[in-house]
């Protein structure tokens, strides 16, 4: 049997945010082919049974353990070179030396993010990566809405990493990529488009295959990991600008914020009226199935969103942005509704929340469209038969 080695940035489990479900997944469908290695950085230390739930799918776990002061020394030892601050943050010498001494072993090395297509770039073995999104798209929209040093870190990046990506796809064997909106940047950007393969992202399968009924209650909710950017300005977008004119017409609705590590400016809005933040908790899709309208809110970003397509997999109505609905293979007005403005964003919740129907006709057509399109099965074989090519 041949042998993948998977290179990560952070350890794959719990299953919090998209990156992570992508990682596992494409690591459990490529185990069903072939003998799967994963090698993977953490800040920190590691519980014992996120491995050990990681070993269920791969066949071996290598784990580089560093405390958070290394990756801050390696991100201000990156400010002076030309290339991103975040290959600078998750390079180390050690996970280097292993990767040069076992490669031989392996028959393909498949790298997740640019984060980790530094230490493979110089190899000579069929190598692939999955680039998720254009990171470069994303910190052209950020950069214009944070401020401090975050503006002074997004800068930077703003400027290293476009031609870092496309540097990277062009000497891959191939590049992955989850939507072809992402797809046509690069192209436009110089990558060669025989080497860039979009395969969307897939709504894991325990939200798939959760069939529990709930009763609806008068709230709204956000499902996001809170401890990015682009889910927090949406959150606190969301709060101010959208919910009070929300409340005007509708005095007793709620808006519930779930999702791990919300930082002290998102923690804030739960003292709001009709505001609550959650924070982790075991199950959040409960939240979902009981809500009456899902939100994503996205003013910036890039890829395909993880949180969208767990909503309509859950036959939930969701109203989101341009940008949140970006490269869905969905229609406003059928399968989700789309506002970029407060006002727009608040008549079009307002429709769903006042006609019962209208949610479940949406919901149950947003089901659809990610049984077709979507699952695990589909994007799994998709996976497959690139690798076979390569390998």
């Amino acid at each position: 049997m041949k042998k993948i080695l998977i290179l990560y940035s952070r350890i794959p489990y719990p299953l919090i945010g998209g990156d992570r479900i992508r990682i596992y997944n494409t690591g459990k469908v490529l185990s069903s082919q072939y003998k799967v290695d994963l090698a993977c950085i953490s800040e920190g230390e590691v519980r014992k049974e996120y491995v050990e739930e990681l070993k269920e799918i791969f066949h071996k776990v290598i784990l580089f353990s560093y405390p958070r002061s290394k990756f801050r020394w390696n991100a201000f030892k990156g400010i002076f070179s030309n290339e991103p601050l975040q290959a600078h943050y998750y390079y180390f010498p050690e996970v280097q030396n292993w990767i040069d001494k076992n490669f031989g072993s392996y028959d393909l090395i498949f790298a997740h993010h640019i984060r980790t297509a530094k230490y493979i770039a110089h190899i000579d073995r069929p190598k692939v990566v999955d680039l998720h999104d254009a990171i470069s798209m994303n910190y052209l929209k950020a950069v214009r809405k944070v401020n401090g040093l975050w503006r002074l870190i997004y800068g930077i990046e703003n400027r290293r990493v476009l031609p870092y990506e496309i540097k990277t796809i062009n000497c891959f064997n191939r590049s992955f990529i989850v939507s072809d909106v992402d797809r046509n940047y690069f192209i436009e950007h110089g990558a060669d488009q025989e080497k860039i393969i979009t395969i969307p992202v897939a709504v894991k399968d325990e939200v798939i295959n959760r069939s529990r009924q709930v009763k609806e209650k008068n709230q709204i909710v956000f499902l996001a990991k809170m401890d990015t950017l682009a889910n927090r300005d949406a959150a606190i977008y969301f709060a101010k600008k959208v919910l009070p004119l929300l409340k005007k017409e509708n005095k007793k609705l709620k808006f519930i914020i779930v999702g791990a590590r919300p930082p002290e400016e998102v923690l804030k809005l739960g003292k709001i009226e009709g505001i609550k933040v959650t924070g982790f908790v075991k199950d959040p899709y409960e939240y979902l199935e009981a809500s009456k309208v899902v939100v994503a809110p996205m003013r910036f970003g890039a890829g395909i969103q993880n949180k969208v397509l767990e909503a309509m997999a859950l036959r939930k109505p969701i109203v989101t942005t341009s940008l949140g609905a970006q490269g869905i293979k969905g229609k406003d007005g059928e399968h989700f509704l789309v506002a970029d403005r407060a006002e727009e964003m608040t008549e079009k919740i307002l429709s769903l929340l006042e006609d019962r129907e209208k949610r479940k006709s949406m919901g149950k057509k947003a089901r659809a469209l990610i049984e077709k399109e979507y699952t695990w099965d589909t994007i799994g074989e998709k996976f497959l038969t690139e690798i076979e090519q390569i390998i």
